[in-house]
């Protein structure tokens, strides 16, 4: 899929929703005044604060990242493994 997902990150509540929109996209935001200054975060980039007049610009990066999975890899049995999914409350190590 071609997209560009925003997502926020620790939302405060539960109609806070990703904005998805088309990968050839490009978004610009320019931050107002405002109570509190944004901060902005990219996957494993350090965190940066914005201030009153700066803008930010989105867009795709020309090239795709190919993820590789070993043969037999399921994605769902390892979040069933690691996250306790379809187990019993009973099967479940007590302290």
């Amino acid at each position: 899929m071609d997209a560009i997902a925003l997502v926020p990150m620790h939302p405060h509540t539960l109609s806070s929703r990703p904005i998805v929109v088309g990968g050839q996209s490009e978004i610009k935001i320019l931050i107002r005044e405002n109570r509190v200054l944004p901060m902005v975060s990219a996957d494993g980039q350090h965190s940066v604060s914005l201030n009153v007049g700066d803008s930010l610009h989105i867009r795709k990066h020309p090239f795709k990242l190919i993820l590789l999975h070993p043969p037999g890899y399921d994605f769902y049995m390892a979040c069933r493994t690691k996250l306790g999914w379809n187990q019993d409350f009973d099967s479940f190590q007590r302290d």
